[in-house]
């Protein structure tokens, strides 16, 4: 064989695969996912504050900030899921996705409500946002974006990833 054929040989099988990323480095995607849905958790953790019903003003203004800080905490995630780039382990990118899209389905509906109860001048306002707003709140405390398949490669290089273990989905 010719210089140039073994160096054509060479350079089709270069071309036909790709070398396994390193256990270290699934790992650490695995984590950093992770890291981003804890962080949206404990923000979702927050429990709504006690409302005084009889002033639209301090509902407004009690509301607002919640909605503020649900909004906050979800759009954090959605940056740091999309922000992960591809990922080394096979369907990773799909689980990021499906976080990602979970978590901008949760925010939007929220920010929309923050912003018409931001705007809203009479009480009438205020209260139909508070009714409409309580499904959307319940979706939010229902929400698990990472629900994975418990023998899937995520789930595998998850388990090595410290900051997976507060997640509930992944725990076993």
């Amino acid at each position: 064989m010719t210089a140039a054929a073994t160096s054509l040989v060479l350079v089709a099988a270069a071309c036909t695969s790709a070398p396994e990323p390193a256990p270290a480095a699934k790992t650490a995607w695995a984590d950093r996912l992770c890291a981003a849905v804890a962080d949206a958790n404990a923000a979702l953790a927050t429990a709504p504050p006690p409302i005084d019903t009889g002033d639209p003003a301090a509902v407004k203004n009690t509301l607002s900030a919640y909605l503020g800080t649900l909004t906050e905490g979800l759009g954090r995630a959605v940056e740091a899921v999309r922000g992960l780039g591809q990922s080394p382990i096979d369907g990773g990118d799909r689980v990021s996705r499906t976080a990602g899209d979970a978590y901008e389905g949760l925010r939007r509906p929220l920010t929309e409500a923050k912003t018409v109860l931001d705007g809203a001048q009479d009480a009438d306002t205020v209260a139909r946002v508070v009714s409409e707003i309580a499904p959307r709140l319940e979706a939010v405390a229902a929400a698990d974006p990472l629900a994975v398949d418990g023998d899937s490669d995520f789930t595998h290089w998850a388990e090595q990833a410290p900051r997976c273990a507060e997640v509930p989905a992944l725990r076993r």
